[in-house]
């Protein structure tokens, strides 16, 4: 039977480009760009930058995930080959033995021209309903480290049950999806008809009749497209640079002959009204719009209310950021192990390093004691930090003193920012806006969540290199924010 059933299923052939994996459901719902420029986009052009946080979440998430699976169905068959078709072949004889449960079970339907394929976490014997195998069929289980049911899986994994439907000619209706801290079932046959509707878009890609819209940089696409997709908006001025502008309202600018923000710029404040005023009455989105058209055409902030601006001096002026950790496992939690400030009268970076989450209360009570009592303003750049303490307060009582009075000398530079200028820049990001006017950070691979895994690699190896990488990237985030300011503070803001 399993042999028949691979010569159905397989239409005689290998999975080949016009077949559609659906484990590029993520691809294609969260980097359509990406997507394109896989497909599309000069191939010498792709940068490699290995991502060291999803290497790390990978291997803990398989571990997390093998665990809950042996606690729940001891005998699983594993399966394994050399080739897709032979772990295709081992999954249909798994399912025709009758294993209570197939972890990585491959299943393909290649019957139409544009085929369809992927793999499953598990594939679980329910003892009810008769399928081609006997008087029992398998639904799909996912096990995922998220919190929520994202789409991409919900539309993945309703992909894979029509599949397993067709193959096992009976359809179970539904998965079990077992997510961080709940589990949750998916209606696969509700979500079926969106799914397809991806899949369609997906060839519609592939076959160039669709080019999506990137994202806004310093994102624009994620690895390996992501510096070619920066370049490629910044070089044709693209709408997706609007910081305020949805999908919606950069369709309507297209749709009237403005394609980039020259266009914007040249077509001049009273027509931008004319042509917004139709999807949103107020015309202070018009505004906003010719403001940064004009911010970009001349490579320099524009004024907003400069009654904001600048913030108050103080006897101390300190731009501080924090580094967390993240959760992996049920037994870890998430703590502040890098309090960094840059010290703008000593002219120095000033850090505090927990190692585990009992120093926490330490390093906190440390930048209390530095913060002093002098007169003196804590610079941040979003809310993050502020609510951080604030969230402190009740997990440490004993200093929940000192951290009403950190909060209380807080100043969230970036909203202080967008109260004054219009800036030359996709977002209000700090990774944004510092690079906006010649901002650099030092190194290109150590970010936000790169820099927690070389944190938990210095913890287990002493490594001192791999902590200096960290506060190096935390010092230079302080110092973007110094730098933003004395920038706005030294150069002449343009005005509408």
């Amino acid at each position: 039977m399993t042999e028949e059933l691979f010569a159905e299923f397989s239409a005689s052939r290998t999975p080949g480009p016009q077949d559609f994996p659906a484990g590029r459901m993520f691809i294609l719902l969260q980097d359509p760009f990406g997507l394109w420029c896989n497909f599309h986009a000069p191939k010498e052009a792709a940068v490699e930058e290995p991502n060291l946080y999803e290497h790390l979440r990978g291997k803990t998430d398989k571990s997390n995930r093998d665990a809950w699976i042996y606690a729940h169905c001891p005998k699983v068959t594993v399966i394994n080959g050399s080739s897709e078709s032979e772990k295709f072949k081992r999954t249909l004889e798994a399912m025709a033995r009758g294993e209570d449960g197939i972890i990585g079970g491959v299943l393909w339907d290649l019957r139409r021209p544009r085929g369809l394929y992927g793999s499953v976490n598990l594939l679980f014997k329910v003892n009810e309903g008769k399928s081609v195998f006997g008087e029992y069929h398998y639904k799909i289980v996912q096990l995922k480290r998220a919190g929520e049911l994202k789409e991409h899986y919900s539309m993945q994994t309703a992909l894979m049950n029509n599949i397993l439907a067709e193959i096992q000619n009976y359809n179970h209706g539904s998965a079990l999806f077992i997510l961080k801290e709940k589990e949750q079932i998916l209606d696969c046959v509700r979500v079926l008809p969106r799914a397809l509707e991806y899949v369609a878009q997906w060839h519609d890609i592939r076959e160039n009749k669709l080019r999506p819209e990137a994202k806004k940089p310093p994102k624009a696409a994620l690895p390996p497209w992501r510096v070619y997709a920066n370049e490629y908006v910044f070089k044709n001025k693209d709408l997706v640079l609007f910081p305020h502008l949805n999908a919606q309202m950069r369709n309507v600018l297209r749709e009237n002959g403005l394609a980039n923000y020259e266009e914007v710029y040249k077509a001049g404040l009273e027509k931008i009204k004319d042509i917004l005023k139709e999807p949103v009455a107020d015309e202070s989105l018009a505004v906003e719009t010719y403001a940064h058209a004009l911010a970009y055409h001349k490579n320099m902030p524009v004024r907003r209310d400069l009654s904001h601006w600048p913030p108050a001096v103080k006897k101390r002026n300190l731009y501080f950021d924090f580094e967390a950790t993240e959760t992996f496992t049920a037994r870890s939690t998430s703590f502040v192990y890098l309090i960094g400030i840059w010290d703008k009268e000593a002219d120095k970076f000033v850090y505090f390093v927990a190692r585990n989450e009992s120093e926490e209360e330490v390093i906190f009570k440390q930048f209390a004691d530095y913060v002093g009592q002098d007169e003196a303003a804590l610079y941040h750049w979003t809310e993050y930090e502020v609510k951080k303490m604030r969230s402190l307060c009740e997990k440490y009582p004993n200093i929940k003193s000192d951290l009403e009075k950190l909060v209380s000398l807080c100043v969230d530079l970036k909203i202080e920012v967008e109260k004054a200028f219009y800036l030359p820049a996709p977002s209000l990001s700090l990774k944004a806006a510092a690079p906006a006017f010649g901002f650099r950070w030092r190194q290109d691979d150590c970010g936000a969540m790169d820099s927690m895994v070389y944190f938990t690699n210095w913890l287990k190896t002493g490594d001192k290199e791999r902590l200096e990488k960290v506060l190096m990237y935390n010092e230079d985030d302080c110092k973007a924010m110094l730098f933003v300011e004395n920038y706005l503070n030294d150069k002449e803001a343009l005005s509408l």
